[in-house]
């Protein structure tokens, strides 16, 4: 079934409806009955069931409901540990700025280089409390640790991310050595994406750049009032206001705020995922075993209530995992559509000459932000990508550093995609609001990464 432009129609109601009604289940459910009625016409009902299913079979969703489940748990058993404030309260005498706050944040996310995912939970968890307390709205730490996660791991050559890519390489004959990992390694300089989103955000952090769009305006709000999170903003939808940790020492007078009951399990989560070839899911369940046991031992809980904790902790992540779902459908619609067959055909005749590398960069930016898909966006694009880049005389490598950055690219900012979920569920805040805060900072990125690909192309 040939659809032609119709391909598009899904992603189109799904951007008019989050615009429009900022509703992302609504939407993304939409969007999908909208493929399954493409494919199936009346019989919508019975693709749209096969295409959930099939979102259950592709092992993608299995694997990220387990993880935020471990997420969940662990963050649950360390907020009810106390280990959370405790933690907040020690890191706010040096964290004493709202500059200091933001640096600091910023410089956890250069050390939890390992997956995006752990960066943007483990990250949120210590820093929300020392934020919330120096008024930063969320929706700014949201963009800091959301546009921090993809781009430190595709700079650090021993993450997920790197490994990836390192095998996606190897497999399409782009090698240094005999080695993708080695290719990787020499491309790194033109990842440009990842240097000049974190360069920018350090001059924002720093003041150099002024903020703008919706961090600017939640800034003022909070400033005045206190609210870090407006209600129609947060998660829960319950407004989110900056904690006094003036008058919490207060009340704690004489006790000590000790920081180990927070750093101890995250320390041992991202050991852990090192040593196990960067399995995040037995760093988590060791971080979460540790937390237990130091839980149990301080008698800060009994075994009974630990469990009720942990199984709060799931739940909290019931309605993310929803979503997810039906983002992942939406993939599977998207593929049956022939969406991305579509999108490369349209596209081939503008792939040639000397600034193939923006344009890769280019198309593949807009194709992740509009139609998902950042690894699975890699795959398609790379068998084409580099024997394009052969054929015309230009340096594949660079290239495939272009098809990197533009998965880091949709990364950061497609609305519907895991990483923005899982960064905005973390400072709890509705994804369109991450999204939100994000876009302005990340297409100035979008622009000079572009600039970038095009001076190395004539240099």
């Amino acid at each position: 079934m040939d659809l032609g432009i119709l391909t598009l129609l899904p992603m189109v109601v799904l951007f008019v409806l989050i615009f429009t009604t900022k509703r992302m289940l609504l939407s993304v459910t939409a969007a999908t009955i909208t493929g399954s009625i493409l494919l199936g016409g009346w019989k919508f009902a019975a693709v749209w069931l096969e295409k959930v299913q099939a979102a259950f079979s592709g092992g993608t969703l299995g694997y990220l409901y387990l993880l935020l489940a471990l997420f969940g748990i662990l963050i649950a058993l360390l907020d009810a540990s106390g280990s959370v404030t405790e933690f907040a309260m020690w890191l706010s005498k040096y964290a004493n700025t709202r500059k200091k706050a933001l640096l600091i944040t910023y410089i956890l996310g250069w050390l939890i280089f390992v997956d995006d995912y752990l960066n943007n939970m483990a990250i949120a968890t210590a820093m929300k409390k020392v934020c919330d307390s120096h008024r930063i709205p969320r929706t700014f730490l949201g963009y800091v640790i959301n546009s921090t996660a993809a781009p430190v791991c595709i700079a650090i050559p021993i993450s997920t991310w790197a490994v990836f890519y390192s095998g996606l390489f190897e497999d399409f004959g782009v090698t240094t050595g005999g080695s993708g990992a080695s290719a990787y390694i020499a491309a790194l300089p033109y990842m440009f994406f990842a240097w000049i989103s974190l360069i920018i955000m350090a001059l924002v952090i720093l003041g150099v750049i002024p903020m703008f769009g919706i961090t600017k305006k939640h800034t003022k709000l909070a400033e005045e009032t206190g609210v870090v999170c407006p209600a129609d903003v947060s998660y829960t939808g319950e407004a989110i206001m900056a904690p006094d940790f003036a008058s919490i020492q207060a009340e704690n007078e004489g006790k000590k705020a000790h920081p180990w009951n927070f750093l101890v399990p995250l320390i041992i989560l991202v050991v852990v995922t090192l040593l196990t070839d960067i399995n995040v899911m037995l760093g988590c369940m060791a971080a979460i075993a540790v937390t237990g046991i130091l839980m149990l031992l301080q008698k800060k809980v009994k075994l009974t209530q630990l469990f009720d904790n942990a199984y709060n902790g799931v739940v909290s992540m019931v309605a993310i995992c929803t979503l997810i779902t039906m983002t992942m459908t939406l993939v599977e619609v998207n593929t049956a559509t022939g969406m991305a067959d579509y999108v490369v055909e349209t596209l081939k005749p503008f792939l040639n000459g000397a600034y193939l590398p923006a344009l890769v960069f280019g198309f593949c930016a807009v194709y992740s932000y509009f139609g998902g898909g950042f690894w699975d966006m890699a795959m398609i694009f790379i068998a084409i990508v580099v024997p394009l880049a052969n054929g015309l005389g230009v340096d594949p490598l660079i290239s495939c550093a272009a098809l990197v950055c533009a998965s880091a690219a949709g990364s950061t900012t497609y609305v519907c995609g895991d990483a923005v979920m899982v960064s905005s569920r973390a400072v709890d805040i509705k994804p369109y609001y991450q999204m939100k805060g994000t876009l302005p900072y990340a297409i100035i990125s979008y622009v000079l990464t572009t600039i970038a690909f095009l001076v190395v192309s004539f240099i």
